[in-house]
C-alpha cells in the first residue's frame, strides 16, 4: 500500500511522515453556554424574543421618530439607554449624533448587542455595559437623555420604571436632562368576551366530567393577555391616571382613581380591558403610540380582567367606582401587583354595588410568543391616530380631557 498524501489538515515532521494538525477549540461565551433552564429566567436572550421584540414595529418606529427627528436634542450629547436589549435604540442615539451613549442591561442580551453595535461601526460611541441598573457605575457624573422602554403590562406590571427613576436621580442633569419616552396614561373600558371567558375560566367546571370548580376560582383572579377586538368593547374608554417620570416617586407607582364606564351599547360586561398610551412629550413634533384595541398591536397586547359573573349592560347606563394597582411588597416591586376594582350602579343615595374583584398579576413569564401575521385584529389598515372618543372624567380629581378622534390632538392637551 502507498503512503496517505497529507491534506490540508495534516503537517509534515521531520521524518517525512503525516502529523495530525491540533484542533483549536474557541471557549463558549456565557450566552452559548446558556440551557433551556436558563433562558427561563432569562427569555430576552433568546433569539425568539429578541425577534420578537424589533418585529414590534408600533414600538421600535415610535423610537425611532422620536430619536431621529430630534437630532438637535441628541448631538453631542450622553445618552444612558436603560434595558438596552440588542441596542436598536442605542443605535437610533448613536446615528442621531450622540457623543456617547451607554448601553446597559442585566440579561445575556449583551453578548449580542456588542457585536452589532461593532458591525455597524459605532464601538466609538456606544459602550455596552451587562448589570442592574442599581449596581452599575457610569464613568460620567452625569447624563442628557435616559431612552428606555419601560412600560408594562396595563403599564406597570412587569415594568422598569423603577430603573428610570433610579437612573433619573442618580444621573440625569436635573435642569435639562430628558426621558424618552417620559410619560404614560393608563385606560379602563368595559369588555364583552364570553367565548374567551368560557374557554380559559368557566371550562373548569366540567373537565372531561370531573368538577375542577377549585382551579377556576384560581383562574378568575389571574388577568389574561391577549388582542381584544373592537366590537368586544363595550364602553367609552376612561383615562385612569398620567404616570409623568420627570417628576414620578415610586410612590406613584401605587395607582388609586376614580372611573365612569358608560356603556356604548347593550350587552354582557364579561370584565374590563386595560391598555395605555405612551407619549414622547419632549419631542419637538408631537411622537405617541397606543397599545388599544383601536390601534396596531404591540408585544403589550391588552390586559383583560374576568368578573366572577357577567353583568348585563343597556345601552347609555353608566358604572363607576375606583380602582387600585398596588405591588403587595414593601419595595414597590412590579413583578408582582394587585389590582383591586369596585364597581357601582345606579343614582346618589340609591346605589347599587354590581362588581367587587382583585386580581393578582404573578404570572413568573407572561407568554410573548405572538405571531403578528396570525392575529385576528378587527382593523385591516387600522390608522395609528384614530380611535373611539374618550369619556369625560366627571370626578374633580382628574384633569379635562378633550373627547377625541386622534390620540396626538387630544393628548397635547393633557400634557400642557
Amino acid at each position: 500500500m502507498g503512503r496517505r498524501k497529507p491534506n490540508n489538515k495534516d503537517s509534515i515532521n521531520g521524518s517525512g511522515h503525516a502529523k495530525k494538525a491540533t484542533t483549536v477549540t474557541t471557549p463558549l461565551t456565557t450566552v452559548e453556554k446558556m440551557t433551556s433552564c436558563d433562558f427561563q429566567s432569562d427569555d430576552r436572550a433568546h433569539i425568539e424574543m429578541m425577534a420578537q421584540s424589533v418585529k414590534d414595529t408600533v414600538r421600535i418606529r415610535s423610537f425611532q421618530n422620536a430619536i431621529l427627528h430630534n437630532k438637535h436634542l441628541f448631538r453631542g450629547r450622553i445618552v444612558l439607554n436603560l434595558n438596552c436589549g440588542i441596542g436598536i435604540f442605542a443605535l437610533f442615539a448613536a446615528k442621531a449624533g450622540a457623543a456617547k451613549v451607554f448601553a446597559v442591561d442585566n440579561s445575556n442580551v449583551v453578548h449580542y448587542a456588542r457585536q452589532i453595535v461593532e458591525n455597524n461601526n459605532y464601538d466609538n460611541i456606544i459602550k455596552v455595559i451587562k448589570g442592574r441598573i442599581t449596581e452599575t457605575e457610569l464613568p460620567v457624573d452625569e447624563v442628557d437623555i435616559i431612552v428606555c422602554d419601560w412600560m408594562g403590562y396595563a403599564l406597570l406590571y412587569q415594568s422598569t420604571c423603577d430603573d428610570v427613576l433610579y437612573a433619573r436621580d442618580k444621573w440625569l442633569k436635573k435642569s435639562s436632562g430628558l426621558i424618552f419616552p417620559d410619560k404614560a396614561r393608563l385606560f379602563v373600558a368595559a369588555l364583552e368576551d364570553e367565548k374567551h371567558k368560557n374557554e380559559n375560566i368557566e371550562w373548569w367546571n366540567n373537565v372531561y366530567g370531573f368538577n375542577m370548580n377549585c382551579l377556576r376560582e384560581v383562574a378568575i383572579k389571574e388577568p389574561r393577555y391577549h388582542s381584544v377586538k373592537i366590537q368586544q368593547v363595550l364602553s367609552k374608554q376612561f383615562p385612569l391616571q398620567m404616570l409623568d417620570l420627570n417628576k414620578a416617586t415610586s410612590v406613584d407607582l401605587h395607582i388609586r382613581s376614580k372611573y365612569m364606564l358608560k356603556m356604548q351599547r347593550s350587552g354582557r360586561m364579561d370584565g374590563i380591558v386595560l391598555f395605555f398610551h405612551v407619549y414622547f412629550s419632549k419631542s419637538h413634533t408631537p411622537v405617541a403610540f397606543s397599545t388599544d384595541p383601536w390601534s396596531p398591536v404591540t408585544n403589550w397586547l391588552q390586559t383583560v380582567c374576568y368578573f366572577d359573573q357577567p353583568i348585563p349592560v343597556n345601552a347609555d347606563s353608566a358604572y363607576f367606582g375606583g380602582i387600585e394597582f398596588y405591588s403587595p411588597t414593601s419595595s414597590y416591586g412590579l413583578e408582582d401587583m394587585v389590582i383591586n376594582l369596585e364597581m357601582l350602579k345606579g343614582e346618589p343615595g340609591q346605589m347599587e354595588l354590581e362588581a367587587e374583584m382583585n386580581w393578582r398579576m404573578r404570572s413568573p413569564r407572561v407568554p410573548r410568543t405572538i405571531l403578528f401575521n396570525t392575529i385576528a385584529h378587527s382593523n385591516d389598515k387600522p390608522n395609528k391616530f384614530q380611535r373611539q372618543k374618550t369619556e369625560k372624567p366627571t370626578c374633580k380629581s382628574f384633569p379635562k380631557v378633550r373627547a377625541n378622534r386622534k390620540l396626538i390632538s387630544t393628548e397635547k392637551q393633557v400634557l400642557k
